[in-house]
């Protein structure tokens, strides 16, 4: 059956044209294109010529290969004057380019002539989709097609074609990169070509797969950008500055846009997918496989205007999506975030996007069946998502309600409110209410602020109420940036259906910067040095006027040098003066069974931890990406029942990952982590963990494609012992005391996974997984498997 998978797959993939190699060597065409006498309209970015008139309802009869050898480019508007905006701002573009729109009744046009004058200096590979961003060169389309600077399209290309699609959303997220959620896919078409002296793509985007205002005239924001990663620069054609808070707000407009009709919207995506497993039923050759097995889903897509669309799912399938990478949790205080990666829950999960992730679309574990409805009327972006879960031993189902109107102030400020609702019917239930808003000033100047209210209980119960409240504060600048917060949880508070990793606690957080900027081609592009002060609350003694619990400081200084490498080293101190009552319960172990003495560790065991770390990355190479982390210093190791402080380590930890691009289509990826945590009363080892992972994927064409991972997890920890006398720490209630005894995991798993996915929602997967454990760390003896599974998944997605 896998032999003639494998010759169904290298069928279709010949059907659908891929190459089996990157196309350096493009036809004259597309270095040379022919044009028409016909003047084109001329937009200069650099003079500020933003506004863009596309002529419509022509019948272009565009061919999307690469090469703009069409009359119908002729007459389109042509965008140039690109300039810079990273790591040097408002200076020239280092290299030329020049792009094109073109507009019909059912698409939108896209065309980039991206030149460069250093001979295989562009960078491109046959990645897969979504997956080139930091390492091929690539030109990106930003739509804004409610003109309200808040949310737009993203259609990214690199000079083979290869697609990377999202949604750009103000105040999404920070730190480094846009604000971009790559995770929704769209249907749209892309090719590109490599010459001599340029690269050329071009992409057509139906109106079909665009959502935008029922309005007989209307503007769209428009930018384009373009990354080049020898270097790591960056311009884009209407200007950028980063002392403007909303990216959004400097993009330029098409205009004048009439009479667009996406006409009937309806996608259907039938899935059939069969399986066989095993598992390890804790007896001595006691793996057993299961019969094969086959199931249905089905995911529908309906339009209901042309900016509000209704999803539905039946049994969901999300076996080909790639498993999470293991974390280091030896001496974790607080449960570990893991990002959504299934395709029905990313689409339209932008409009849940909160200052404080009281929706977490993970807390959704095996839905039987779920109903989306997105999408925005007149100034109101609304969402609505409703699932019925399968959990637990016992396949509970309880239903989820997941609400959010959210609603467009002034230029660029918003105002909204959620809603979320999870109840096992006749068992218990958790509500929480919340309204937020989004303030943008001068600006320049940010200000979010969220409250929210949780009612949790059980039959019979009296419900609990609790409350959340957070205010941030952003000042963006070109050199200075300043930023702070301050959040306030209270003991009960509970998002059944968010990520709250702490309650109970008030936390303030302050942060600024300054950087110096070189110039373009300098040793040193940018550097600068940055402050961050935060401290930690038991919140009763936040309003009581007392002291905090917990301190940090950190200093850090950044650089970005010539040849696209980065790095950064920052110092750390940290204090924790917790209350003596908070360790009621918690005693040390007496010599004799059931004599145990309360445990209270002195103050000043914590009075001051401090660290050192670094890290830097390196894109200066075609074939090879470096990033790289080391951690050195003190920390405290923390008890397992509510993560206090309870002992002090020397700890030493670090990270390695290396990207090797062999050739356009092989991409591996080699990363290890590691962590030791040494108790500093004797040098004992409390803790050790390495996590080596190796991913491998290789790219017959666009559409098809081969994967493997492979994952070896080592965590060893010991007990928690007082500080004082060595001796165990335990937990006593009611005369009863119980210890956290040590644990030892060594995890090995394998993956691999065929696939040809021509289009989002259209593919065909044949997929293995294993998971075994070693009897000790990479001894590879006495392996066991403790699970294992083999798949096979077949969808179309149907568009009408």
């Amino acid at each position: 059956m896998l032999s003639n998978t494998l010759l169904l797959l290298g069928a279709l993939a010949q059907a659908h044209g891929g190459p089996s190699q990157p196309e350096f060597a493009a036809p004259a065409s597309a270095s040379a294109p022919s044009r028409a006498s016909a003047p084109a309209a001329s937009h200069d970015g650099s003079a500020r010529q933003l506004e863009v008139v596309v002529p419509q309802g022509a019948s272009a009869s565009v061919r999307i290969d690469g090469r703009l050898d069409e009359a119908a480019w002729a007459g389109a508007p042509v965008l140039h004057g690109f300039t810079q905006y990273d790591p040097v701002e408002g200076v020239p573009a280092s290299q030329r380019t020049e792009a094109r729109v073109l507009l019909t009744d059912d698409a939108i046009y896209f065309a980039v002539e991206a030149f460069d004058d250093t001979e295989g200096g562009v960078r491109a590979t046959l990645a897969k989709r979504d997956g080139f961003g930091r390492t091929d060169d690539y030109v990106r389309f930003i739509l804004d097609t409610f003109d309200d600077q808040r949310r737009a399209f993203v259609f990214q290309v690199n000079p083979l074609g290869v697609q990377a699609d999202g949604l750009w959303v103000e105040g999404q997220g920070g730190g480094w990169g846009d604000p971009i959620d790559w995770n929704p896919d769209f249907l749209w078409e892309s090719a590109g070509t490599v010459g001599t002296d340029r690269y050329v793509v071009e992409v057509k985007v139906p109106l079909k797969s665009l959502r935008f205002p029922a309005l007989p005239v209307q503007d769209w924001g428009f930018q384009v950008q373009r990354t080049i990663q020898r270097n790591g620069f960056g311009s884009s054609w209407a200007p950028r500055s980063s002392g403007v808070a909303n990216q959004l707000a400097q993009a330029g407009k098409i205009t004048g846009l009439r009479d667009l009709d996406p006409g009937l919207f309806m996608e259907v995506n039938p899935v059939l997918t069969g399986s066989r497993v095993g598992a390890w039923d804790g007896g001595r050759d006691a793996f057993q496989r299961g019969p094969a097995s086959g199931d249905f889903g089905l995911n529908v897509t309906y339009g209901l205007t042309s900016n509000l669309t209704l999803d539905a799912t039946y049994n969901p399938d999300f076996s080909q999506v790639e498993a999470d990478a293991g974390q280091i949790t030896v001496n974790e205080r607080f449960a570990v975030r893991l990002p959504e990666k299934r395709p029905f829950f990313l689409e339209g999960t932008d409009i849940f996007n909160l200052p404080a992730q009281l929706v977490y679309t993970r807390s959704i574990g095996s839905p039987v069946g779920a109903a989306k409805l997105s999408g925005k009327v007149g100034s109101f972006s609304v969402a609505y998502l409703g699932a019925v879960d399968q959990v637990g031993e016992d396949m509970d189902h309880p239903v989820v309600n997941l609400v959010r109107v959210k609603r467009d102030m002034g230029r660029s400020s918003t105002l909204g409110a959620v809603y979320t609702d999870r109840t096992q019917p006749g068992a218990s239930f958790n509500r929480v209410l919340g309204a937020d808003g989004r303030l943008v000033l001068g600006g320049r100047y940010t200000v979010d602020v969220l409250a929210a209210g949780s009612a949790d209980g059980a039959s019979g119960e009296e419900t609990d109420w609790g409350s959340f409240f957070l205010a941030k504060f952003d000042r963006s600048g070109r050199n200075l940036s300043l930023n702070g917060s301050f959040e306030d949880i209270g003991e009960s508070f509970r998002a059944g259906s968010g990520f709250i990793r702490r309650v109970g606690v008030t936390q303030v957080d302050g942060r600024t910067g300054y950087t110096w900027r070189g110039g373009r081609g300098a040793l040193v592009e940018n550097w600068g040095p940055e402050v961050q002060v935060q401290g930690t609350w038991n919140r009763d003694d936040f309003w009581a006027g007392r002291g905090p619990e917990e301190a940090e400081v950190q200093l850090e200084m950044s650089a970005s040098f010539r040849g696209n490498v980065r790095g950064s080293i920052s110092f750390e101190r940290k204090t924790f003066d917790v209350a003596p009552g908070e360790y009621e319960g918690l005693h040390v172990a007496g010599v004799t069974e059931g004599d145990a003495t309360p445990f209270a560790p002195s103050p000043a065991l914590f009075g001051g931890l401090n660290s050192v770390r670094a890290r830097a990355g390196i894109s200066s190479w075609e074939r090879v990406r470096l990033s790289f982390g080391a951690s050195w210093g003190e920390a405290a190791v923390f008890e397992r029942w509510r993560g206090l402080p309870a002992d002090v380590a020397n700890s030493v930890g670090g990270d390695v990952n290396v990207s090797l691009y062999p050739t356009g289509s092989l991409s591996t990826s080699l990363g290890i982590r590691h962590s030791v945590l040494r108790r500093k009363r004797d040098g004992s080892t409390y803790s050790t963990a390495t996590i080596p992972r190796v991913q491998a994927q290789y790219q017959f064409s666009r559409s098809l494609f081969a994967r493997v991972i492979s994952e070896y997890a080592v965590q060893e920890r010991g007990e928690v012992l007082d500080p004082e006398t060595g001796r165990s720490l335990v937990r006593c209630d009611e005369g009863s005391c119980t210890g956290a005894e040590g644990s030892d995991r060594y995890d090995f798993s394998l993956e691999g996974l065929l696939g040809f996915e021509p289009s989002p929602g259209t593919v065909v997967f044949v997929g293995y997984a294993r998971q075994m454990r070693d009897a000790g760390g990479f001894r590879f003896q006495d392996v066991t498997t403790r699970s294992d599974g083999l798949f096979v998944k077949l969808s179309y997605r149907f568009r009408m």
